[in-house]
């Protein structure tokens, strides 16, 4: 990791003082760029760990921000006009002004495949290296990843949120009445992620942006009445929320 930060602080000093275009264009005839060297415009400076071939696309820098449940991204994303596969050092610098609101040296990547403003369709690098003095955040990728949006957020917190609470039981015979499970304010956490289990530790339900809609159901039959354990994570798994949930039927 240490020769990564150096590479990718070289980059950025590098090319500091160019005046490169906001707007890259590579025709047909394509762009090549040797394991190794390292390439910067307008900010995002990449450096192929193999060589690195590019033909027929468009990066442009925008001040474009994508919504988090909690912590939005800063005031700058890369756009490329498609998917491009890269591996090697990737490392984004950015301005005091386009922080909006998050903390340097808690910044991470987040890239996505499409180009997109929803938050549910990028991967945030947990693992980035961030300069608060030098204003970058970077990573080296060891494995080719795909992306066509760059950008960089908060790493969010590890704790809980504290205002949620859920039923520790439920009754589904369809009186209307704790006939499913419900986490209070879940809706304010959509970025979150359920796992039901059985005794036997077998998975019995599992939903992404959980809305309160099980019904003691498994494969769309009831599951027999019993205690079964939960695992409610948010923020990208890091941190959760985990308890019991009877399920009791009426005799």
């Amino acid at each position: 990791m240490n020769k990564a930060i150096i590479a990718i602080t070289m980059g950025i000093l590098l090319f500091a003082g160019s005046n490169l275009k906001a707007q890259l264009k590579i025709g047909s005839e394509g762009l090549f760029v040797q394991g190794g060297t390292v390439f910067s415009t307008d900010g995002l400076t990449l450096v192929p760990t193999d060589d690195w071939g590019m033909n027929n696309l468009t990066a442009v820098k925008e001040s474009s921000v994508v919504i988090w449940p909690k912590f939005n991204s800063i005031v700058r994303m890369y756009r490329f006009s498609r998917p491009v596969t890269f591996k090697g050092e990737v490392a984004m610098s950015y301005k005091d002004v386009e922080l909006n609101g998050n903390e340097s040296k808690n910044l991470v990547l987040a890239h996505s495949k499409t180009t997109s403003s929803n938050y549910k369709d990028f991967l945030m690098v947990k693992e980035s290296v961030s300069s608060a003095t030098e204003r970058y955040v970077g990573q080296l990728f060891t494995s080719a990843i795909d992306f066509s949006d760059l950008t960089a957020v908060t790493m969010e917190t590890a704790e809980a949120p504290e205002n949620l609470e859920s039923n520790n039981m439920i009754t589904p015979n369809g009186d209307g009445v704790n006939d499913f499970w419900i986490v209070k304010n879940i809706e304010q956490f959509p970025n979150n992620e359920v796992k039901i289990f059985d005794r036997e530790g077998r998975i019995v339900f599992s939903m992404i942006g959980y809305d309160n809609s099980w019904n003691g159901q498994f494969n769309g039959n009831p599951l027999q009445e019993d205690t079964y354990y939960y695992i409610l994570t948010f923020n990208s798994g890091k941190s959760k929320k985990t308890g019991f949930i009877s399920i009791v039927k009426d005799k």
